[in-house]
Order: C-alpha cells, then sequence, then structure tokens
C-alpha cells in the first residue's frame, strides 16, 4: 500500500484487513476505494482495490450460485425494460398486478413462483416486470435475485401507508445487501476524495445542510474532499454514494395516498413517489416508462435513406457525445457533429454539436472527422 494516503484511508484499509466475512470486506473495500484520491501516484493502488472489488463479487456470486438450484442466468433484450417490483410479501405484489390488469392471473402465478417476467408490449419497446418480496432473498434463488436486480432499469416499490418509513427501510437494506441503492438524478451526491484540503460542499440539499454533510462525512472517516450535492440528497444517498453502490431508478406506489407530504417523509423527490389509485387512472405503461428514465433514440446511418426502426434505449440526458461512445470508442474519439430530427423524420434536420442533450424519440445521424 502506498504510505502518502490520508489518515481515514489508512484507517479504513484497516477495517478491510479486519473484515470478517467476504460481505463485510468487499463493502469495506469500496468506501476505501473512496477514499483514495485520484493522482498518479495512486493509479495503481486504485487498479488494485478494483480488481480486488471484482474478485470479492464474483466470489460471492459463485457461491450464492453453488446453493442454487437453478443457474442465474437472465437475459434481457436490447428493446427491453425491466422492472423489479418490491413488496414486503407476495400477497400484495399478487394483488397489485392483478389491480393493473396488465396480465393473466395464472402467468401471475407463475411469475411469483418461478420468477419469470411479466412482459408486454410499450409502443415499439417491450416493458417486463418481475415481482419480488424480502422473504425471497433468504431462498436458494439468491443468486437469480441478484442477476435480476442489478440488471433492472427500474425498480417499483409496494409501500402501505400504515408503515410506510419501516417497509421503505426494510426495502433499503435488502437492496444494499446486493450493492445497490434507489435514488433518482435529483438525488444523487458524487464524491471525490482528496489528500488534503478538508471537506468542500458543492451545490445545495433540501434535506441536509452543509455542516450536517461535512459532520456526516467525518463520522465516516472521511477528512478531505469534494461532495456535489443534488437538489433532494439525502444521508442515505449520500452514504450509499461514499460506499459506491449502484444506483437505480425508482418508484414508491402507495395504496390510499391521498396526498400530503409522503415524500419529505421519506427523503424522496415528489415525482418518486404515486398513489396507487392515481397510477391506476393514468396509462401504467407509460408511467412505467417514464419513471425508468430511458429514452428512445433512433439511429440513421449516413448512408442511410431513413432510421433503423428499432430503437436504442439510452439514459435521459443522455448526450451525442456518450451516445456516440455507447455504439463505439472510434466513433466517439472521432465524432464531428449529428444531424438530428426532432419531432418526426423526415423534417428539416437540425445540426448539433457533442454535447446536445437527446430527448424521446429523436433520430441521429452522427458524422466523423
Amino acid at each position: 500500500m502506498v504510505t502518502n494516503l490520508p489518515p481515514q484511508a489508512e484507517a479504513q484499509y484497516k477495517k478491510v484487513v479486519a473484515s470478517k466475512s467476504k460481505e463485510e470486506k468487499l463493502e469495506n473495500l469500496r468506501i476505501f476505494l473512496s477514499m483514495i484520491p485520484e493522482h498518479k501516484g495512486t493509479e495503481k493502488l486504485r487498479a488494485q482495490v478494483k480488481r480486488q472489488i471484482s474478485r470479492l463479487q464474483d466470489e460471492i456470486t459463485a457461491e450464492r450460485k453453488r446453493r442454487s438450484t437453478r443457474p442465474a442466468e437472465f437475459e434481457k433484450g436490447e428493446t427491453t425494460i425491466l422492472a423489479a417490483i418490491l413488496a414486503e410479501d407476495k400477497k400484495l405484489l399478487r394483488e397489485f398486478l392483478v389491480c393493473i390488469k396488465l396480465f393473466d392471473e395464472n402467468l401471475i402465478l407463475e411469475s411469483l413462483n418461478e420468477l419469470k417476467p411479466l412482459s408486454i408490449g410499450f409502443e415499439d419497446i417491450v416493458l417486463s416486470f418481475i415481482p419480488l418480496s424480502p422473504s425471497m432473498v433468504g431462498s436458494q434463488k439468491y443468486s437469480l435475485i441478484q442477476t435480476i436486480l442489478l440488471k433492472s432499469d427500474l425498480i417499483m416499490i409496494l409501500l402501505s401507508i400504515e408503515s410506510l418509513s419501516e417497509e421503505f427501510n426494510l426495502v433499503k437494506e435488502m437492496l444494499r445487501r446486493f450493492g445497490i441503492y434507489v435514488a433518482s438524478k435529483k438525488s444523487v451526491a458524487v464524491f471525490k476524495s482528496l489528500g488534503t484540503g478538508g471537506i468542500t460542499v458543492l451545490n445545495k440539499s433540501r434535506f441536509l445542510s452543509e455542516e450536517e454533510v461535512k459532520s456526516f462525512l467525518k463520522e465516516k472517516g472521511v477528512e478531505s474532499g469534494i461532495i456535489h450535492l443534488s437538489e433532494f440528497t439525502s444521508f442515505y444517498t449520500l452514504e450509499s454514494s461514499i460506499k459506491g453502490l449502484q444506483r437505480k431508478n425508482f418508484l414508491i406506489i402507495v395504496k390510499n395516498h391521498r396526498g400530503g407530504l409522503l415524500a419529505d417523509q421519506l427523503g424522496i423527490p415528489e415525482d418518486s413517489i404515486v398513489s396507487l389509485e392515481r397510477l391506476l387512472k393514468n396509462d401504467v405503461l407509460k408511467t412505467v416508462f417514464k419513471a425508468s428514465g430511458l429514452i428512445r433514440v433512433y439511429l440513421k446511418p449516413p448512408s442511410a435513406v431513413s432510421p433503423s426502426s428499432r430503437p436504442m434505449l439510452v439514459d435521459e440526458e443522455t448526450t451525442v457525445q456518450e451516445l456516440a461512445s455507447k455504439i463505439h470508442r472510434d466513433l466517439s474519439e472521432n465524432l464531428k457533429y449529428a444531424r438530428l430530427w426532432r419531432g418526426g423524420f423526415p423534417s428539416k434536420p437540425l445540426r448539433v454539436g457533442s454535447s446536445f442533450k437527446l430527448v424521446d424519440r429523436d433520430v441521429v445521424e452522427l458524422r466523423t472527422r
């Protein structure tokens, strides 16, 4: 280990060494990685820690798989949005799926028992739903559940108004075991560790003051770094970001919710929670698509007369440059500009630069040098 690490990183490394289980070691390694300053002198150490994390994740998954009676394989199509539905028990899951009237009841029961996706067409893509409950996690399907959650684009959480916070905390704890946390882009926190200079807090959160953020980070052993907050950053999303957990978009659905301050109570944006009654009045599939945080982009090769009829699913606010990177590295490096059709094809195209942000149904023709 390099000798010029901040004291808090050295203290965290001791926790890594003292870990009593692989799961505990994995979590401590993630925190240790977040504390290592990013500069030339730490490149090898950061790479080594990332390899350790990757190996541990593989070992934990392999051990879970050995205890499983079915392989942890799950295929998701390129034009499929996968939504995992979480609830306290199977009964609530079944009631919800019957209530939205999208699937035959026999298929619902099969999905609950076999973890098979319930799929339905939405315009030119497919939406797939898989119901899960914490009671399934301790079963022999652990590795399959892990695969489903990691591949999911959206996590839908069913909560009761009577025990809202308790049930939400239960779901968050379940997801933490899989290295996942739920947060919209409005809630994320981005942390960069520094060797010296103390803690600098950029932007503001409606839930946390600058003093609370600094105090919280120091309690976690962080003495120096830059933290970028979002409007709805909470202690939960702050800690999850520092630990390097994987963020998932989410939608909370509450039965008999007539409005009020539930979003503030849970520390989430207002558009991340909806009543079951309102969901049923609206278009369920359209609501799920919007909550997924994904958009459809149609590619048009320069030599083609018309764009592909098969969309490419990308994150909201993806830029032209990021789109090119997703397709091929060379395309990104040699990108010059793009021609873009918005509002229908054919129409008069716009010439846009690499930083231009895309929206749903954009048609894009990438041009290189």
